[in-house]
C-alpha cells in the first residue's frame, strides 16, 4: 500500500527513506526507542543495500525501517481499511482477471470461506453469481463489519488462526493475503483443516519477480509457491495472471488419501 515507506532508486547521497506511515503511539517507550534507533541506522545504509533487502529479505527490511518483522497487525489493517479500503483493495476491487478465475474454480452452491476477505467483494460475487454460501475471515474489524452489512458471515482473526470447524467448506479462497503472514505454511495447514476432503483451494499472491510492496513479508516465486502448496495439497493448476501488478494463481485440492509432507 502506498501509505507505507518507499525507497527511491536515486543514488544514496540524494536518497533518504521516506516514511509516510504514521508511527503508532501505543506500545512501550522501549519499543519506540528501538524503532527510532533502527530507522536512524536504515537512513545511513547505502540505498543499494536497502533496495536489496526490500526485494530479497522483506522481514529484515521491515525490522530496520519499522522496528518489527511484520507490520501487518490488526491496528495497521484496521486503519488501512478505514483510510483506503472504502471501495476495496487491489485483491478484491481491481483485478478482473483474478476474480474471473475464482468464479471459474468454485462450484455452484458451494460453501466457501474467504481468508483475508476484506470488505467482501469476492464473497458477494460468488453469492450473487454462483449461489454460494460464503463466510469470511479478516484481521480488520472494520472490514468484517463491511461484510456483515452485505448480509454475510465473517469473523475477526489473525492468521494463521482460522476460527472455523474442521471439514467445514467445499472451497477456500485466499487472494493476495499469504504474502502478509509470517508463517505461510501454518496458514495452509489451517486451510487444509477447514476444507472438506476433495475441497478446493483458490490461492493467489503477487508475483515475487516484480513485487516490491513494503507491507509484504514474502516474495513468492512460482517455484517457491508450488513447493509450499504441494506440502499440504494436490496441485491442480498454476498460472501467472497478467495485469498491471501480476499475480501467481494456484488451484489445489485436499485429497482424501494424501497426508501433508
Amino acid at each position: 500500500m502506498l501509505f507505507l515507506g518507499c525507497i527511491s532508486s536515486a543514488p544514496r547521497d540524494s536518497c533518504i527513506l521516506t516514511f509516510d506511515v504514521e508511527m503508532k503511539e501505543s506500545g512501550s517507550n522501549r519499543a519506540q526507542r528501538r524503532r527510532g534507533v533502527l530507522q536512524r541506522i536504515a537512513v545511513f545504509l547505502p540505498w543499494r543495500v536497502l533496495a536489496w533487502l526490500r526485494k530479497n529479505s522483506p522481514q529484515v527490511f521491515q525490522f530496520l525501517c519499522y522496528g518489527t518483522r511484520n507490520v501487518n497487525d490488526r491496528e495497521h489493517w484496521d486503519a488501512a481499511w478505514e483510510r483506503h479500503g472504502k471501495d476495496g483493495f487491489r485483491a478484491t476491487g481491481e483485478v478482473r482477471e483474478l476474480r474471473e478465475r475464482v468464479l471459474q474454480a468454485v462450484s455452484p452452491r458451494a460453501t466457501v470461506l474467504d481468508v483475508g476477505c476484506g470488505a467482501g467483494e469476492t464473497m458477494a460475487l460468488l453469492r450473487d453469481n454462483k449461489g454460494c454460501v460464503c463466510s469470511g475471515l479478516d484481521i480488520a474489524p472494520s472490514a468484517v463489519a463491511a461484510v456483515i452489512t452485505k448480509g454475510m458471515q465473517a469473523k475477526v482473526a489473525t492468521l494463521p488462526e482460522i476460527p472455523y470447524e474442521d471439514d467445514a467448506f467445499d472451497a477456500v479462497v485466499c487472494t493476495e493475503t499469504l504474502e502478509h503472514v509470517s508463517d505461510a505454511r501454518a496458514v495452509l495447514r489451517e486451510i487444509r483443516r477447514v476444507l472438506k476432503p476433495m475441497g478446493v483451494l483458490v490461492l493467489s499472491v503477487p508475483d515475487g519477480a516484480v513485487d516490491l510492496e513494503d507491507a509484504h513479508v514474502h516474495r513468492f516465486s512460482s517455484g517457491r509457491l508450488r513447493g509450499l502448496v504441494q506440502k499440504e495439497f494436490t496441485l491442480q493448476h498454476m498460472e501467472r495472471i497478467h495485469c498491471e501488478s501480476p499475480s501467481l494463481l494456484v488451484i489445489a485440492q485436499r485429497s482424501v488419501d494424501r497426508q501433508p509432507r
